[in-house]
C-alpha cells in the first residue's frame, strides 16, 4: 500500500467523529498511565488527539505529532494548546531525553520499521520515563461479531494487496530499542451505535477502510451489502455495539 498517512489523511475529518472509538482508547489509557499534572508527554501517531487531549486535560504539557497533515490540522484547530506537529516518526524532530511519557493509539502495528519508531522514543525519553503504545488485542464480545468476521474472511483473499505489513513483535522489538521492564496490560471497549449505516460509516472512517477498498469494485460492493445485512440483523436482535479490545504495551527508558 501507500504512505500509511495518507489513508489517515483523507480520513481525518470523519475520524472518530461516529462514535467516540479512539476518544474511549485514549481515556482508559490514561486512566492506566495516571501520569502527574506537569508531566512532558509525546503522543506519536497522535490523529485527532484521542490520547493528547485526554493527556492535556490530566495537566501534562502534550506534544502530538502525526504525519498526516489534515489530521495535524484538525488536532491543532480544536486543541489550541497541544503543540501539534507534522513529522514522520521514524525519525523525529525532537531533542533527547524530554519527555517523561511516550504513548501512541495503534500505530505502532502500522510502520515500516517499529524498532526505529522505538528506537526514536527511547532517545527522546528521560531516564526512568514510560512508553505506552497499544495494537488490536482480543475482546470478548459474546459472539456477537463472529458472523460479520466470517463474512470478511471470506472476502480478505481476494484484496489486491494486503493493506498493513505483519504485525510486529511488539515486546521483542522494545527490549531491541533498549527499553527495560516491558510489560502489557488490556484494555476494551463496548461502544453501542445508532444503526446499521452508522455502524458501516464508523468503520469507513479508520483503517478498516484500506482493507474493502483493496477489494475489487464489485468485490466491494458485494461485501458492502452483505455486511449491512448482518449489521441489519444484530440491530434487529437487541442493538449494535462495537466490542473492541486493545494490548497496552508498557515499557521503562
Amino acid at each position: 500500500m501507500t504512505e500509511t498517512w495518507t489513508l489517515f489523511d483523507r480520513l481525518a475529518d470523519r475520524y472518530d467523529e461516529v462514535i467516540p472509538f479512539f476518544a474511549e482508547f485514549g481515556a482508559h489509557l490514561l486512566d492506566l498511565l495516571d501520569p502527574a499534572p506537569g508531566s512532558r508527554l509525546l503522543d506519536i501517531g497522535s490523529g485527532r488527539g484521542a490520547i493528547a487531549v485526554a493527556a492535556a486535560a490530566r495537566g501534562c504539557v502534550v506534544t502530538a505529532v502525526d504525519a498526516a497533515p489534515r489530521m495535524v490540522s484538525r488536532l491543532a484547530a480544536a486543541h489550541p494548546g497541544i503543540d501539534a506537529r507534522q513529522m514522520d516518526i521514524h525519525q523525529l524532530d525532537l531533542p533527547d531525553g524530554t519527555y517523561d511519557v511516550a504513548t501512541g493509539g495503534f500505530v505502532i502495528h502500522l510502520v515500516a520499521e517499529p524498532v526505529r519508531v522505538l528506537a526514536e522514543l527511547h532517545r527522546v525519553l528521560r531516564p526512568g520515563g514510560t512508553v505506552a503504545l497499544t495494537t488490536p488485542g482480543p475482546c470478548e464480545d459474546g459472539g456477537r461479531w463472529d458472523t460479520f468476521n466470517s463474512i470478511w474472511d471470506e472476502f480478505a483473499p481476494r484484496a489486491a494487496q494486503r493493506p498493513w505489513p505483519d504485525p510486529p513483535d511488539v515486546p521483542l522489538d522494545m527490549r531491541r530499542a533498549g527499553f527495560v521492564d516491558v510489560r502489557t496490560a488490556a484494555l476494551a471497549v463496548h461502544l453501542p451505535v445508532a444503526d446499521p449505516q452508522a455502524c458501516w460509516d464508523f468503520e469507513m472512517s479508520h483503517g478498516f477502510a484500506s482493507r474493502v477498498e483493496a477489494l475489487g469494485p464489485s468485490d466491494a460492493a458485494e461485501f458492502q451489502r452483505r455486511a449491512l445485512a448482518e449489521l441489519e440483523r444484530m440491530h434487529r436482535s437487541g442493538g449494535i455495539v462495537v466490542d473492541r479490545g486493545a494490548t497496552v504495551h508498557l515499557a521503562t527508558r
